[in-house]
């Protein structure tokens, strides 16, 4: 994979036009009340925003800060509000927003940084119902998230927050040393049979493991074998099965992986170290390994390194591999992971609403996304020019969005050298997790962290021959003892009802 430093940011014309006419009636020239860049209606025009902790918070530069800035002057100039921001600290931040909603003196617009915290304070009455102000105030939602999604953050019919959008589409990708399989005269693997022969040609050919892959963290295991769990279709953390939902690491498709995992391993194919590896990379870098599961931003630093080195090595992501029945794919990026919210004791929650429409307007996101024009970027016909010293100068203009846009998003990976890594894992398929889209089911998320670790746990001693693959079925009895059962048990009552 050949990475070229753009100075111009790689987007598709649709979005682009659609920046820089200003997107019809959410452009800003409206100036309807509650339009994107309309002035505020409320009379109030005092907004506090508390922000969670981001490390672009230490990189700014001179006497700039998080309230003094020449594109916080533009947020305040176009939505007409005086606004003040904070941010949580860094550490234990439930704990910051625990002692802030029970002080009384509360900011007007707060982001709440899990699931768990959101529940359970949307349950206390901490937060405003937001349905009323959403179809009165927030006509640019609709933009941004889809009704399912919000859907998602409802407590007993209500929406209490607005879920920080995640534009990302997928995460990781089956990155292989092409140089080595051209030197080998060796095709990409499209099926699970061609990927074991082609793993048997590598190993026979050039004497190393081809296949490496880490599982010394929570979670690394299953994100560094997910195209593998994916061919047996149980690569998602839960699976449909007679219009339910089961936790895929109980199915008898789960052992088959298992299985063919072991013989792998056992055969030398998999690097022998994955279960203490931390990471990949080097040995990527080094050759000695072909293939892995890794994330496109770590793609880029191993292709960099391998031509700082100059050793030949090239870099592509191939499709995920085929199994019995067309199985394959990739898990989707989970669509919530923070939530805003207005606190019920709020001065201002008109002024909140409204500058979430404009935040959420292309007006505000052009000029997060970009900075000024003409000092941070100029147009070209239908695109936008933009350096990367010029999108690295400006890195703390992320701490003011209230979700990413796609547009946003892919500038952003433009800058930075990303696209090339990030565009080719687009078009492979994809599998959604139901459970992603659950609101919060006590029974299930309290217990998941300890479910999927012993199911990790469980599965490298299986693989590694450290526990018998005849003993599946126990396995099975003791992952619903602790917890298993109870916690599916407890989220199909949503999936069923949500059908």
């Amino acid at each position: 994979m050949n990475y070229k430093k753009s100075a111009c940011i790689g987007m598709s014309a649709i979005l682009l036009t659609s920046f820089i006419a200003g997107c019809g009636n959410d452009s800003g020239t409206s100036t309807t009340p509650g339009s994107s860049s309309s002035k505020p209606a409320t009379k109030n025009k005092e907004l506090k925003i508390m922000m969670s902790y981001h490390p672009s918070l230490e990189q700014f530069q001179g006497s700039d800060n998080m309230n003094s800035n020449k594109l916080v002057k533009q947020l305040k100039e176009k939505s007409g509000f005086d606004l003040k921001f904070e941010a949580l600290p860094k550490d234990n931040p439930s704990q910051k927003v625990s002692i802030i909603l029970a002080s009384g003196d509360v900011p007007d617009l707060i982001r709440i940084n899990n699931k768990s915290d959101y529940f359970k304070l949307a349950q206390q009455g901490a937060f405003e119902p937001l349905n009323d102000l959403i179809k009165s105030s927030i006509p640019t939602l609709s933009a941004m998230i889809t009704p399912e999604i919000l859907d998602a953050t409802r407590f007993e019919g209500k929406v209490y927050g607005i879920p920080h959008r995640v534009a990302q589409k997928v995460g990781n990708g089956l990155l292989e040393r092409s140089d080595v399989m051209k030197e080998l005269n060796l095709k990409d693997p499209e099926t699970l049979d061609d990927f074991y022969a082609t793993l048997k040609t590598i190993k026979e050919k050039k004497n190393i493991a081809p296949l490496t892959a880490m599982a010394s963290n929570p979670g690394a295991f299953t994100n560094s074998f997910t195209p593998f769990a994916q061919a047996f279709g149980v690569g998602m953390t839960a699976v449909t099965k007679n219009n339910k939902l089961e936790f895929s690491w109980l199915q008898p498709e789960y052992k088959e992986f298992l299985t063919t995992m072991k013989k792998w391993y056992g055969e030398g194919l998999i690097d022998q170290e994955f279960s203490i590896n931390k990471d990949v990379k080097d040995k990527l870098i080094n050759g000695t390994a072909v293939f892995t599961t890794t994330a496109w931003s770590d793609a880029q630093t191993i292709d960099r390194s391998m031509k700082d080195k100059n050793n030949g090595g090239t870099l592509k992501f191939i499709a995920p591999v085929v199994g019995k029945g067309g199985q394959s794919g990739f898990p989707e990026e989970r669509p919530i992971g923070t939530y805003w919210v207005i606190p019920k004791q709020a001065k201002n929650k008109q002024g909140a609403a409204e500058y979430m429409n404009f935040i959420f307007g292309a007006e505000a996101d052009k000029l997060l996304t970009y900075g000024i024009e003409g000092e941070d970027y100029k147009i070209e016909g239908d695109k936008v020019v933009q350096t990367a010293e010029q999108s690295n100068a400006i890195p703390w203009r992320t701490l003011y969005f209230l979700g990413d846009s796609d547009p946003s998003f892919f500038a952003r990976l433009g800058a930075k050298g990303f696209l090339p890594y990030y565009e080719p894992l687009i078009p492979f398929k994809r599998n959604r997790d139901e459970t992603a889209y659950a609101p919060s089911v006590e029974a299930y998320d309290t217990k998941f962290n300890e479910l999927r670790n012993y199911a990790e746990e469980n599965a490298l001693k299986f693989i590694m021959g450290k526990r018998s693959l005849d003993e599946f079925d126990k396995f099975v009895q003791e992952f619903n003892a602790k917890g298993g059962k109870a916690a599916i048990d407890a989220m199909n009552e949503w999936y069923t009802k949500k059908k």
